[in-house]
């Protein structure tokens, strides 16, 4: 049964098969060429600006962004907290 996730929904390989969602050798092949060339790319390109945020910017650089954890943080403790700046125990989330 599919289970939903931070406003994404999650199959089993299972289930993903059967709804025709695996994609073909070829097109892992493919990606993986992408996704190697992306990774040379990012190898050769030096650290952002100084005083610039690291990572593409926009929507790109926050992965909790239109999700349900959007304006939460982390510190270096590994400790959460939500928009408010509470800390979120792992019970309370």
């Amino acid at each position: 049964m599919p289970k939903e996730v931070g406003g994404k929904i999650f199959y089993t390989a299972e289930e993903a098969k059967e709804l025709g969602f695996m994609p073909s050798p070829e097109e892992i092949a493919r990606n993986e060429a992408i996704l190697a060339a992306f990774d040379q790319t990012i190898r050769e390109t030096g650290p952002a600006p100084e005083g610039t945020a690291p990572g593409f910017g926009g929507r790109f650089s926050d992965d909790l962004d239109g999700t349900e954890w959007e304006g939460w943080t982390q510190d270096a403790t590994g400790q959460w907290f939500d928009q408010d700046g509470n800390p979120v125990n792992e019970g309370n989330q």
